[in-house]
């Protein structure tokens, strides 16, 4: 028996060019949010389809003469670093700022000084780190609102156990020391570590020694090496060869750091610094004995007296102000 047979096209259903519309559409549509933030509307996807937020009058920056203006396109987020104990309770004993360009994909670390003697709402001369245990981050936001001209967009805290734990899922970081360092510590028999300038491997143990230590130290070189630390990693956890360990590494952020930012406002900050590899685009700001004067206050406390308007100028810098 013979059989005839037909070239017959099989007509199955187009994933292929489903997958790219999609993909397509989806760029569209994060490139329109991105303009949105850009014109000051916040909320990376989230912004296409809320309308806009009426916002009310700001008590501590509308019409004050601090209030600065910062472009709509550069958003940020306040990293806290909590020492909580429980029989003590907790300060901030990290406050970094991380400030990002959205039209440049640039990144500004700015740190301030734990024992900034300021005027905390509703509490006040008290040093800076003790405004999150009075009040939370709302109070935070209001006392760098009051003092220094802006509020950050968005908060992050982590303590010392999650912080530990990130890096340790991390398989340790690699630090660019800039100085010479030693200080009292526990990683050793002799109760004593030193660090020399250059790359340096830290486990977990190792870098939160590195950004704790104080006895030898002070406050202004505490936030040197704390940006040295956040910079090392941020460019691991964006190494190629991290790529299939990125999944924990998120898993271990998300679990431990505390924060009011959305999943789509995560993306809005990681998606720009994937594109730097080699070393994340990163510049560090710091606030120094010039701009904030070591002294006693009448009770006898050592903290820092800031020069507001040194500070502020030092602030423009970090967040693209002209």
């Amino acid at each position: 028996m013979e059989y005839s047979t037909r070239n017959e096209r099989k007509h199955g259903f187009p994933f292929g060019w489903i997958l790219l519309f999609l993909s397509l559409a989806l760029v569209a549509m994060a490139g329109i949010s991105i303009n949105k933030i850009r014109n000051g509307q916040p909320g990376f996807m989230t912004n296409l389809w809320e309308g806009e937020t009426i916002t009310e009058p700001d008590p501590y920056l509308d019409g004050s003469a601090l209030t600065l203006p910062i472009p709509g396109y550069v958003k940020t987020v306040m990293l806290l670093g909590s020492d909580y104990q429980p029989s003590i309770g907790f300060r901030t004993d990290v406050m970094l700022l991380v400030a990002m360009n959205t039209k440049t994909s640039e990144f500004h670390l700015l740190s301030f000084p734990r024992d900034l003697w300021v005027n905390i709402p509703g509490v006040g001369p008290q040093r800076l780190n003790t405004a999150l245990p009075f009040g939370g981050t709302a109070l935070l936001s209001d006392t760098l609102a009051l003092n220094f001209g802006f509020r950050p967009d968005n908060f992050a805290m982590v303590d010392f156990d999650g912080f530990k734990y990130i890096i340790d899922v991390m398989g340790g970081i690699d630090v660019d020391v800039e100085k010479h360092m030693e200080d009292e510590c526990w990683l050793n028999d002799t109760g004593w570590c030193v660090i020399e300038p250059g790359r340096q491997y830290m486990t977990a143990g190792d870098a939160f020694w590195y950004v704790r230590a104080r006895k030898n130290t002070s406050d202004f070189d505490r936030n040197r090496r704390q940006q040295e630390v956040i910079r090392a990693m941020v460019s691991k956890a964006l190494r190629p060869s991290e790529l299939p360990n990125l999944p924990r590494v998120f898993k271990a952020v998300t679990t431990t750091v505390e924060t009011d930012l959305k999943v789509t406002d995560m993306f809005l900050y990681v998606v720009p610094l994937s594109k730097f590899f080699d070393g994340p685009d990163i510049t560090s700001y710091q606030i120094t004995p010039n701009e904030a004067v070591p002294g006693m206050t009448d009770g006898g406390a050592s903290v820092l007296y800031p020069d507001i308007n040194a500070i502020q100028a030092i602030i423009r810098q970090a967040l693209w102000i002209e």
